[in-house]
């Protein structure tokens, strides 16, 4: 790329004015310089103009439009706003349609019940307002819709998560990956874009013939980085390969059987012994210190699906006592941390990543001393 940081307006002045001969007066009050001032604020706007377009035409550099731009040559588009789907739970049957209203103050929004389920008085609530926004409630909800001899509403759990429009920083990730890894009939390039094109999924693994020829394992993570709800695992496996069956009914290819699955969580208790600044006490670090872990341990999640080979399908995922102890330390009045342990142990957490199984890391219990 050209450097313009150069093409300043000191610079462009002193510029013009070495091709002014000596003989004429260019001191700053002078003439000379004041008729060329003007000229040069001009081309410095149009430098910075000049750079920024420079910027915009790159997958690297560009943002915003321009990267959406971009993202065509690569045969993808920004993921939108996506919204979470929860599991209501109501003392008697409602109509599908009817609307809820969450109960937290200035963050509550509304839900739409759009299916029920197979057990009684349960029901699918979709988000009105799509986005992360969904994720943040359950408990109680109040109706809108007037429904007699209702009693009790409640949100329990969420079964397909919402997301936000998707990030620059995810979207120029996704195009590098679809321009260098090019999706074509079945290959692992094809499957991951597939996978992450559906709503409420955040990750996947792809294991080919993991059961043999024409077998395919995908492990799905939800948008939030945890396990996939039953439901969402359903959709995909719908989308991609109903039901199990090699028939080409759905994305996949004719031939291949895909087996749709989450990994299973593996809790991480950790342990450790404190030295607190003066003034400071255990309970005033116990909170920062779970959510720097948990920190942590969502970047571990976040990167869960990266091939870490590039001869070979191979996934890895760590927790390192080394990090946990580095996140301890980061917060405010620690001032050191001791006897590290993560599941009553001074070793690092190998979490299992196969087609069969596959684990994440999820934070149990954080016991600190001093």
């Amino acid at each position: 790329m050209i450097d313009f940081s150069q093409d300043t307006y000191q610079n462009l002045l002193q510029a013009m004015l070495a091709q002014v001969p000596s003989t004429y007066d260019k001191r700053d009050t002078a003439p000379i310089p004041t008729a060329l001032g003007p000229a040069a604020w001009v081309l410095e706007g149009f430098y910075l103009i000049l750079n920024q377009v420079q910027r915009q035409a790159f997958v690297q550099t560009a943002v915003g439009e321009a990267l959406d731009m971009l993202a065509v040559l690569g045969g993808i588009t920004r993921n939108q706003a996506s919204a979470a789907v929860m599991l209501g739970v109501f003392n008697e049957a409602v109509p599908i349609g009817a609307r809820f209203s969450t109960i937290n103050g200035a963050s509550s929004i509304n839900f739409t019940v759009t299916a029920a389920t197979e057990t009684e008085y349960q029901y699918q609530l979709t988000a009105e307002t799509p986005g992360t926004i969904g994720n943040e409630y359950t408990g109680p909800i109040l109706p809108i819709t007037v429904i007699s001899g209702l009693t009790s509403a409640q949100l329990t759990e969420i079964l397909v998560p919402g997301d936000n429009v998707e990030s620059d920083d995810a979207l120029r990730t996704r195009l590098i990956n679809a321009l260098n890894d090019r999706p074509f009939g079945g290959n692992i390039a094809a499957y991951r874009e597939n996978i992450l094109a559906i709503d409420g999924v955040g990750a996947v693994q792809v294991y080919p013939t993991w059961n043999g020829g024409g077998t395919v394992a995908c492990s799905i993570l939800g948008s939030d980085y945890l396990p996939a709800s039953e439901e969402l695992i359903q959709t995909v496996q719908t989308a991609i390969d109903p039901p199990t069956s090699g028939l080409g009914l759905g994305l996949a290819p004719i031939g291949a059987q895909v087996t749709i699955t989450t990994p299973t969580e593996l809790t991480v208790n950790v342990s450790a012994t404190l030295q607190l600044s003066p003034g400071y006490e255990i309970g005033q670090g116990q909170a920062p210190i779970e959510a720097a872990i948990e920190a942590y341990l969502l970047t571990i999640r976040q990167s869960w699906a990266t091939n870490t080979s590039t001869s070979d399908v191979t996934y890895a995922a760590n927790v390192y006592v080394a990090r946990i102890m580095a996140a301890i330390l980061s917060v405010t009045g620690v001032v050191n941390a001791t006897n590290v342990q993560l599941n009553g142990g001074t070793a690092d957490l190998t979490l299992t990543q196969t087609g069969a199984s596959q684990q994440v890391p999820i934070l149990g219990t954080v016991t600190l001393s001093e």
